[in-house]
């Protein structure tokens, strides 16, 4: 089959050759339908991030069609339209009994070494990752649903007060999804921050009532005006930088909820405020997968109550793989997500 093959720092190939996956026990084969390009492999190519060794096939957002099943498999059927959660794990532990499967020890991914993704005609995974997807959702819905679960899936294991106030740093995709999660759980008010006046004003139109421009006003201060003095019940840093993390302690209320989504560089130094945390009683946590999640957004997203049509801003064909990369390594401003159309 022919497969995009990441061989080391900004070396990605085309093989015409590339071995076809196999559907052994427990496992199915797709013929990969549309995939999202993330910023992750972008990171991944570049050697800007460490996700292990080369020669691999990237690609973790997936949407398929089963077109061979293993043996054992119960579960899901030849012709199925379906996208890939991507937590492989040993099934049996606490961790993945519990719905964390992406804490097991044993954890991996698909689309992460050793595992082949979708940057490629087929892929194989375990038939526990595929999720069955609506008659009304597109294959690049599907694609990019992956970009979505994290921020939806860590709203939905925390939970929110209905009238809440929210505090989103980052107006990229994280961010959107971070809004419109949020919305869903009843927040009251939501406050997106960023830098770049385009994506405020996109972040908007996802769901954000008031919309700060970090260039031009102190956050915390525009955050204490519009919450009454108090800061936000809920702070969320979906940037990943030094300065975005101190903010969301310094914005969150007494009391409150800080959520660390975005991943700072492994070189930045990142500093703590530890006497705020302690002394407002702040609770800070991570976020990541959330296996329990798939099904719920699936549904929201073919109600129309959870805008990711509107997030595919670019497609590119099979062969455009490296212009895709490109373009995404660039991030204009007119992006949010772009996919790679395949077997269509």
């Amino acid at each position: 089959m022919k497969a995009w093959v990441w061989k080391g720092a900004n070396r990605i190939e085309l093989e015409t050759d590339y071995p076809d996956p196999v559907a052994k026990p427990g496992w199915v084969v797709l013929k990969v339908r549309s995939a999202g390009v993330c910023s992750t492999d972008v990171a991944i190519i570049s050697g800007k991030f460490d996700a292990g060794s080369p020669p691999a096939v990237l690609g973790h957002e997936i949407c398929g069609e089963v077109v061979e099943v293993g043996a054992d498999v119960t579960a899901t059927r030849t012709g199925e339209r379906v996208v890939v959660e991507t937590s492989v794990a040993c099934g049996f532990c606490p961790k993945c009994r519990s719905g964390n499967k992406h804490l097991c020890k044993d954890a991996g991914e698909i689309g992460f070494p050793p595992f082949d993704g979708g940057y490629a005609e087929y892929v194989a995974v375990p038939q526990g990752c595929v999720r069955r997807m609506p008659e009304s959702m597109t294959d690049d819905q599907g694609a990019i649903l992956e970009a979505s679960i994290c921020p939806f899936g860590r709203i939905y294991r925390e939970g929110l007060k209905v009238g809440s106030t929210v505090l989103v740093q980052g107006a990229g995709v994280a961010g959107l999804a971070f809004i419109q999660s949020v919305r869903l759980q009843g927040a009251r008010k939501v406050i997106v921050a960023a830098r770049n006046p385009h994506r405020l004003e996109q972040a908007k139109k996802f769901g954000a009532d008031v919309a700060v421009n970090v260039r031009e006003e102190d956050l915390v201060a525009r955050v204490l005006e519009e919450t009454g003095g108090e800061g936000v019940d809920l702070s969320i840093d979906a940037a990943g930088a030094a300065s975005t993390l101190d903010m969301a302690v310094k914005a969150c209320a007494k009391g409150g909820k800080v959520i660390l989504y975005g991943i700072p560089p492994d070189d930045a130094p990142v500093p703590f405020p530890v006497k705020d945390m302690i002394f407002r009683q702040i609770t800070v946590g991570g976020g990541t997968n959330n296996e329990l999640a798939w099904a719920p957004l699936m549904e929201l997203v073919a109600a129309g109550r959870f805008n990711i049509a509107d997030m595919v801003t670019h497609s590119f064909e099979f062969s455009e793989l490296p212009a895709a990369v490109d373009l995404v390594g660039r991030h204009p401003d007119d992006l949010i997500k772009a996919v790679l159309h395949l077997n269509v």
